[in-house]
């Protein structure tokens, strides 16, 4: 039995954006949005947000929020 995955916490969503050599602010900026725009995604289903964070980490989205797009 597989176990049940958990989103992302979103630390960890900022994070790696970081090791990446971003900031969320930058990528909302980059991508023609308000600067706290992104971090809505963080905390609710908001799924153009979560495909340019996804897109961005060059994760699926499923894997990273997947309670958001279960199957």
């Amino acid at each position: 039995m597989r176990a049940q995955e958990q989103d992302w916490l979103p630390s960890r969503v900022v994070g790696e954006i970081k090791i990446r050599g971003g900031s969320l602010r930058d990528l909302s900026r980059k991508s023609g949005l308000q600067a706290d725009t992104l971090r809505n995604a963080l905390y609710r289903h908001c799924p153009k947000y979560e495909k340019i964070i996804s897109e961005y980490l060059n994760v699926p989205v499923e894997k990273i929020w997947p309670s958001r797009y279960k199957k």
